[in-house]
């Protein structure tokens, strides 16, 4: 396929960044737009590969050339967008976000933020709405990309020439279609993020330039344009952050795409290139590059600047805004230097001016790493608060069962996941089993424990609720992973007998979680047979696992969550010292607002308890509220991590409560060493 001007495919562009753009804005219903990203690679794929076949096949191939053209097509625009972004950030960034921000720069400015980001994202690391440079994960798969293919390709065709390179990128295609679809569902974080599972994306578009498609009749190829076209918009509108990505499930757009470019030289004249090839439609293709770059930075600082989500029409006035941006840094930065004339003709001053950029981008990071914020400070209170978000107990850090990718064989050692006097010799006298909440709680319960003389060990597994059956809300890993989570460890209770299990979750999330919202939503202001069936549900899985835990000796006590709130009060309390506003209101809520999402968990626990003689009940609301208000901080001490995770100090707090005491060592007796005290 030739290499002619063709607008139709910078109107292509302008869908896909229009796509990306409505969906990162939170604008309905654009839930799928994230599938724009995948529409870029294969228009990349495609035009890179017909521009080095072209040279490789006449001759004038020269790696230095190629990647002259990159510096010159890439550098400009994403140095500038970093060094805005930079100062914006250190205006609006609290001292940690910003140097969590910092952190992100070099790997932004040398092209591995995908590597960086897979790793800094995780269930308990920054969110993506408060980081500013996530985007870059797509230009980083796709340089990482072309370091690789024009040798590739160089190499294929002057050993077999076109037969035997499309032959190759064909096996390797499918090769990383495999790899993704087996991913997304093993480590969908790594299939996500990274290129071995995006390869055949770009590569859908290099088959595309190397075949000799014959020519078709223009109705067909019209017609054929419309199909490829629509499997690009309805995944924009039909998906969701729920449906597995990439894999199988990028096909649709991925091919959709080579089908309208395709279709597009046969049929210049149909509804679809025609369309594509209006003068608005070419001109956001033309400034899709930097849309792309500037669009995501004002968001999210927009966001920590609000402290809140962006409303439609602020989301609205952001995108306007990086569209001008956009359309200046076209004009007045990309067109000019992305001509061979830039820095006066000599690619070797391009090669030193982008070299000096990434030295520049890592010098700015250690520089704000050291001075550890941004230009303005905090009160040492608001300092506290800040740090607060990092206040984890090893335990926590370290023995969370992950679920992207677990296996039996990963379970977290019970040696290194112990505390107490048994921790040694791989046995324990208590197992804290449950999802993050038991993570994040664990530490006051093995406190608590350690001082009587008792090695208790952690089981967690984030989104996983120890549950053995029940009808359970959506988890954050791969289907069927809590499940053999929960199975492991029983076995493992089977197999250690253990004298007490505790059993922690979040349970607010089945009691007032997405499943019961939507049966709530479906009565219409009546409570419908399902609402009945979620409780019933919980109820039957609560008594399940005690049944299976009490059959091997060992006695249950059940957790009632703390209270939860709607932003980290630590954050909240933060940002309103930062930016101004009455920030001790963030660190209470009155018991009614916080039992609103607690009261039916406690209830269903007790009622479990009181089915089952010998398990028993502890509730952190009594510990973290009294008759009228719940709090979450009690002078420079924040008691949680986020908006329902425990911290370190938070942990501690309950760890010394009486009651906890008067169960734990009536639940151990026997066990407890005589004279030990929690005091």
């Amino acid at each position: 396929m030739g290499l002619a001007y063709r607008a139709d495919v910078d109107g292509l562009r302008a869908v896909a960044v229009g796509s990306v753009v409505l969906y990162h804005s939170h604008i309905p219903p654009f839930t799928g737009g994230y599938i724009g990203v995948d529409v870029f690679f294969v228009v990349s794929g495609f035009l890179i590969t017909s521009i080095l076949y072209r040279e490789i096949k006449s001759g004038t191939f020269s790696l230095l050339d190629f990647y002259d053209r990159r510096i010159r097509r890439i550098f400009p625009a994403l140095f500038l967008v970093l060094a805005v972004t930079t100062l914006l950030a250190a205006h609006i960034l609290l001292p940690r976000q910003m140097v969590l921000y910092a952190k992100s720069l070099p790997p932004s400015a040398l092209f591995y933020a995908n590597v960086h980001f897979e790793q800094a994202l995780n269930y308990f690391g920054p969110k993506a709405n408060e980081t500013p440079l996530l985007h870059l994960w797509s230009l980083a798969v796709e340089e990482q990309f072309y370091i690789v293919f024009p040798l590739l390709l160089f190499a294929l065709l002057r050993l077999g020439g076109r037969t035997l390179a499309l032959a190759a990128i064909a096996v390797i295609s499918v090769a990383s279609l495999v790899y993704a679809q087996i991913s997304v569902s093993e480590a969908p974080s790594m299939a996500f993020y990274m290129p071995m599972s995006r390869a055949w994306e770009l590569l859908a578009g290099a088959v595309l330039a190397l075949v000799a498609w014959p020519r078709v009749p223009p109705k067909v190829a019209a017609v054929a344009a419309l199909a490829g076209m629509a499997a690009i918009i309805v995944p924009v509108f039909a998906y969701n952050y729920l449906t597995p990505f990439p894999g199988l499930s990028a096909a649709p757009a991925v091919l959709g795409a080579v089908v309208v470019i395709w279709a597009g030289a046969s049929a210049p004249e149909g509804v679809v290139s025609r369309v594509l090839s209006l003068p608005g439609f070419v001109y956001m293709g033309r400034m899709s590059y930097s849309l792309y770059l500037w669009h995501w930075p004002l968001l999210v600082l927009g966001v920590v600047w609000k402290g809140r989500a962006l409303t439609y029409f602020e989301a609205g006035g952001v995108i306007l805004f990086a569209v001008l941006l956009s359309a200046l840094s076209l004009k007045y930065v990309e067109t000019p230097l992305r001509r061979p004339q830039a820095l006066g003709g000599s690619r070797r001053a391009r090669f030193a001016a982008g070299a000096a950029a990434m030295l520049l981008a890592v010098g700015v990071s250690a520089g704000i790493a050291q001075a550890g914020r941004g230009f303005w400070p905090i009160s040492p209170r608001g300092a506290a608060a800040e740090a607060a978000a990092d206040d984890q107990s090893r335990f926590q850090k370290n023995c969370n069962n992950m679920p992207d990718g677990w296996r039996p064989r990963n379970l977290q050692s019970m040696v290194d996941c112990s505390v107490g006097p048994k921790a040694a010799l791989g046995s324990y006298d208590v197992v804290v089993w449950g999802d993050s909440h038991s993570g994040s709680s664990f530490f006051g319960f093995a406190d608590a424990l350690d001082r009587l003389g008792v090695t208790t060990r952690m089981m967690t597994m984030p989104g996983c609720p120890p549950l053995l059956s029940a009808a359970r809300t959506r988890g954050i890993g791969p289907p069927g992973a809590c499940n053999t989570f929960n199975e492991v460890a029983l076995e493992e209770i089977r197999q250690v007998k253990p004298r007490l299990v505790i059993l922690v979750a979040r349970w607010s999330l089945v009691t007032r979680g997405p499943a019961l919202n939507a049966a709530l939503m479906r009565g219409r202001g009546e409570e419908p047979a399902e609402v009945e069936q979620i409780f019933k549900s919980l109820l039957e899985g609560l008594d399940t696992t005690i049944e299976a835990v009490t059959a091997l000796g060992a006695r249950v006590l059940l957790v009632g969550q703390a209270p939860e709130y709607r932003y980290a009060p630590n954050h909240c309390f933060a940002w309103k010292e930062f930016y101004g506003g009455d920030s001790n209101a963030c660190l209470s809520q009155s018991r009614a607002d916080a039992f609103f999402y607690l009261a039916d968990g406690n209830a269903l626990l007790e009622r479990a308890a009181a089915r089952h003689p010998g398990t028993d009940v502890f509730l952190l609301s009594d510990v973290f509220c009294d008759k009228e208000r719940c709090r979450a901080s009690e002078g420079d001490r924040f008691f949680y991590v986020d908006g329902d995770h425990l911290s370190a100090a938070g942990a501690r707090t309950f760890s010394v409560d009486e009651r906890l005491r008067a169960i734990l060592t009536a639940a151990l007796a026997g066990v407890v060493r005589p004279g030990a005290s929690v005091q």
